[in-house]
């Protein structure tokens, strides 16, 4: 089974300085309850084993949709103004996974990221990369969030996946 990319986890990072230098899903809803111990007991079943399909899924799709998402994004440097674009399809793609209970807080994070540096790239002028100066200290908190956060999703694919 692949593993998650660190590369392309973190392949923002790449988009970003580069732009802006001018080189060319939450769903938190539990288990029904209810009083009768057995219902309990196949509700924690029933939810244990989302989980594990949802891991299973997780696993399986999410380096392939990475590596798509990378190869979508490395296209930008022959048309920089595609960038916001391209982010903006990778941060929809990206936030309609579904991720494990294990993993959730770090790929929210991630998501997160990923939709700051969207947003940090269209607010970019694109064709005057000394226009962007003011936006590096943002670029640069970005950088350790996806880095941080990149990490962590890395770190879960090579322990689970």
């Amino acid at each position: 089974m692949r593993t998650l990319s660190y590369r392309t986890l973190l392949l923002p990072l790449v988009v970003a300085p580069l732009l802006l230098t001018g080189c060319s899903s939450d769903d938190e809803s539990g288990p029904a309850t209810s009083d009768a111990s057995s219902s309990s007991e196949s509700a924690a079943e029933a939810a244990a084993e989302a989980d594990a399909e949802k891991k299973d899924t997780f696993c399986t799709e999410v380096p392939d949709l990475l590596s798509d998402i990378a190869g979508d994004l490395e296209g930008f440097q022959a048309d920089p103004q595609s960038a916001p674009a391209l982010l903006d399809d990778a941060v929809e793609r990206i936030s309609a996974v579904e991720p494990p209970a294990d993993v959730a807080p770090e790929w929210q994070r991630l998501v997160t990221a990923w939709t700051g540096m969207r947003d940090l790239i269209a607010q970019a002028d694109l064709t005057d990369p000394s226009a962007n100066t003011g936006l590096a200290p943002q670029l640069q908190t970005l950088q350790t969030e996806l880095i941080d956060s990149g990490t962590a999703v890395d770190d879960y694919g090579k322990a689970n996946c």
